[in-house]
């Protein structure tokens, strides 16, 4: 196993720490008007998996793709329902987007991994430089949920000592 997919699972598990012991009444709720929900931030890493995924083989395919970032507010925009998805069908998705990102890095050899394409903004960027974008967002990711947590947590403060 390389390290790059070692990097890849442990930040994911970081990440799923981070929900355990949510309670059920918090998965849905934001923690102020426009912001995310952990239920939200987890529908999003599943898209972002996909996405970032698919700009990793179209760098492979073509050195002249430019690689396209992920589109936060479309998301948002056509995801408005997200937070009647239950918990369990959430990371049950995102376990599977995962475990997609996982099984195409672990069958690149080093010479695709080295393949490029472009950045708008930093020119020359390989297949690694996308994989690499995975702990980093997943880090990213954990600690807004338990931000939304903390928040959470102080506006409701009975509720959180029964966790």
């Amino acid at each position: 196993m390389s390290s790059l997919v070692r990097d890849l699972l442990a930040s994911r598990r970081h990440l799923l720490r981070q929900v355990e012991g949510v309670r059920p009444h918090q998965v849905a709720q934001r923690p102020a008007e426009g912001e995310w929900s952990i239920l939200e931030v987890l529908a999003h890493l599943i898209e972002v998996d996909r996405h970032y995924l698919a700009e990793a083989f179209a760098i492979h395919t073509d050195p002249s793709h430019v690689f396209v970032h992920f589109d936060d507010e479309r998301w948002k925009a056509e995801n408005r329902a997200v937070r009647k998805i239950p918990l369990g069908e959430i990371l049950d998705h995102l376990a599977a987007s995962h475990r997609e990102v996982i099984e195409a890095l672990s069958r690149l050899t080093e010479e695709d991994l080295q393949r490029a394409g472009l950045h708008p903004r930093r020119g020359r960027y390989s297949v690694r430089d996308v994989f690499l974008r995975f702990p980093t967002h997943d880090q990213n990711h954990a600690e807004q949920i338990t931000s939304i947590r903390t928040r959470l947590a102080e506006e409701h403060p009975v509720n959180a000592r029964r966790q």
